[in-house]
Order: structure tokens, then sequence, then C-alpha cells
């Protein structure tokens, strides 16, 4: 069994590749349309083991739409 710190240096290097030039355009279409399905694809295609995919889709479909959205102003 994996300890945390190394459960997190495996999500940390999964994201990164995430990033690379062939697979980012896919991920941001997916983040941006709120697409599940898109974005495991992309994970697929980053070669990301399935037992990630419930840490990482969720991730950026929660944190990263909201960086992109202007803050509400009261």
């Amino acid at each position: 069994m994996k300890s945390v710190k190394e459960r997190m240096a495996d999500i940390s290097m999964y994201l990164q590749r995430l990033m690379e030039p062939a697979i980012y355009p896919e991920v941001k279409e997916a983040v941006e349309k709120e697409d599940k399905d898109l974005l495991i694809n992309a994970c697929k295609k980053a070669k990301i083991p399935v037992v990630y995919f419930s840490i990482i889709v969720p991730l950026l479909l929660s944190v990263v739409p909201q960086q992109l959205k202007w803050p509400i102003l009261e």
C-alpha cells in the first residue's frame, strides 16, 4: 500500500501529463464543457491508471471552473 506522500506525488505527476501539448486541448475542452466522459478519455490517452480517475476528474471539474469565473461582488 502506498503512503499518502507517494499517492500525492503520483497525482501530481498525472496532472502534469494532462498538460502535455498533445493532450491539453482535450482537457481544456472537457473542463470548459464540464464533460466527464471527455476528461476520462483524455486521462486514458495520457495513460493515467483508472484508479486515479476518481480523484483527478472531480478535482479538475470542480476546482478549475471556479478559477475561470468572475468573482461575485456583493
